[in-house]
């Protein structure tokens, strides 16, 4: 197997399991300072300065990382580098820029507007909802956007599985932008687990036709 395609693998399994523990770590440290929560409860959670609020947020911006890392590898691997694969890529790379700063506000400033004595209430709703919607409409629009092109990029070069997790990512990722900007917390909860699953799912059986693909033309060669 070529060395890109291990690589491709493995950052498919990084990405899965990374998106995993994100997922988990939003549900037990994130929630409690999110607009899931009463306001009056989540400004004393973040003015507290919680490690989980911390951890949750820097879990989230490495799985950035690896989503921009599969898609630049998959890219190298094409037969054909087309327009539409390009741009997938440049979307995605514009979705960590904005999904980063997000992240920041979320781990930096919204504590510190929390624990300003008095309370600068108005100033807080501003932030939230500036890193509620940038990072579920923006940045994730832009993710989703980025998959869409890659999965009608990808036809005919990995099976039926592959295709329809990439559209179902594509599905539930336009719901959560939608949640962005409806300024749902309810849309986005229910939307985020599938969003994230479908496209754990996605990077997986991607990456393993094309290894499969990989290992048929060498076993051609071979024989």
């Amino acid at each position: 197997m070529h060395r890109l395609h291990r690589l491709l693998l493995a950052l498919a399994w990084g990405n899965f399991a990374l998106h995993g523990v994100a997922l988990g770590l939003s549900w037990f440290g994130l929630r409690p300072g999110s607009v899931a929560a009463p306001l009056a409860e989540r400004m004393a959670f973040l003015a507290a300065r919680p490690a989980a609020w911390s951890w949750g947020w820097g879990v989230w911006m490495l799985c950035t990382f690896l989503l921009v890392g599969y898609m630049a590898v998959l890219l190298r691997l094409l037969p054909e580098r087309s327009a539409a694969a390009q741009l997938a890529l440049v979307l995605t790379a514009a979705g960590m820029a904005a999904d980063l700063l997000c992240d920041v506000i979320q781990m930096q400033v919204l504590p510190l507007v929390a624990a300003a004595d008095p309370p600068e209430i108005a100033l807080f709703l501003a932030f939230e909802r500036l890193a509620f919607t940038g990072g579920a409409t923006v940045a994730n629009g832009l993710y989703t956007a980025g998959v869409l092109l890659m999965t009608l990029r990808l036809r005919g070069l990995v099976g039926t599985p592959a295709n329809l997790a990439g559209w179902a990512t594509a599905v539930s990722g336009s719901t959560m932008a939608l949640a962005g900007l409806l300024a749902s917390p309810e849309l986005l909860m229910a939307s985020t687990g599938p969003t994230i699953g479908f496209y754990g799912v996605w990077t997986v059986l991607v990456a393993r036709d094309f290894a499969g693909k990989a290992g048929d033309k060498a076993g051609g060669k071979a024989g």
